[in-house]
């Protein structure tokens, strides 16, 4: 588990240069810009901001956890959920890296665009702490490839805490890249941005392939 855990830290970390920018930067920007009319310092507005992400992220880890210890509570039916998840990481890693229509569809939800988008558009005109710990919160909600992987992983593993710590380590290895979005976004490149991309899609292809054959084997 302790390789989950480093290869878990490697795929965000590796990602939060190329596609987290593209999902989160402008929020970020948006609300770096907002923040400065904010009397409280900086530092604390945005960490507090991330902090609050990373907590959305751990609620939908616990709560799919859950899901997935109720729907399959026998070894065969574990199978098949393995087999389903599987395939999900390989659809979705093959999404990640052609882009395209399918991932435009995989990122797009109705429930974002039409309840939490709103919100969002509201809180970031608010400028207030507590606008910043819910705008935060809200931005873990953002319809992404990636967190799609992370709570598939969590899952699997049918363990509250387990699952929780999946996400939170997926929320904190894409904290130094957001955090200093505005420093990194001007050093690193597009050709490193797109090398970390696609070598952390490609863990999420093996990822796919492994959990597709946990299913088979668990089904046999």
């Amino acid at each position: 588990m302790n390789l989950d855990f480093f290869a878990l830290a490697s795929i965000a970390f590796l990602s939060s240069f190329g596609h987290c920018y593209g999902m989160c930067g402008g929020f970020v920007l948006a609300y770096t810009q907002l923040s400065k009319q904010i009397k409280l310092p900086f530092f604390l507005l945005i960490f507090s901001y991330h902090i609050s992400r990373i907590l959305a992220y751990v609620c939908l880890g616990v709560l799919f956890a859950l899901f997935g210890s109720l729907i399959a509570p026998s070894e065969f039916l574990k199978g098949i959920m393995y087999f389903i998840i599987g395939n999900f990481m390989i659809l979705l890693a093959l999404a990640l890296i052609f882009k395209g229509k399918l991932l435009a569809f995989l990122e797009k939800s109705l429930i974002f665009d039409s309840l939490i988008k709103k919100n969002i558009s509201k809180l970031i005109q608010k400028k207030s702490f507590a606008s910043t710990l819910l705008l935060g919160f809200l931005n873990g909600f953002v319809p992404c490839g990636l967190v799609y992987f992370y709570i598939a992983f969590g899952m699997s593993t049918q363990d509250l805490y387990l699952s929780a710590l999946v996400m939170l380590i997926f929320g904190l290895s894409t904290l130094p890249a957001l955090m200093f979005f505005s420093y990194f976004s001007k050093i690193v490149n597009e050709r490193f941005q797109k090398l970390a991309s696609l070598a952390s899609y490609g863990l999420i292809l093996c990822y796919g392939l492994y959990f597709s054959y946990l299913g088979f084997i668990f089904t046999r």
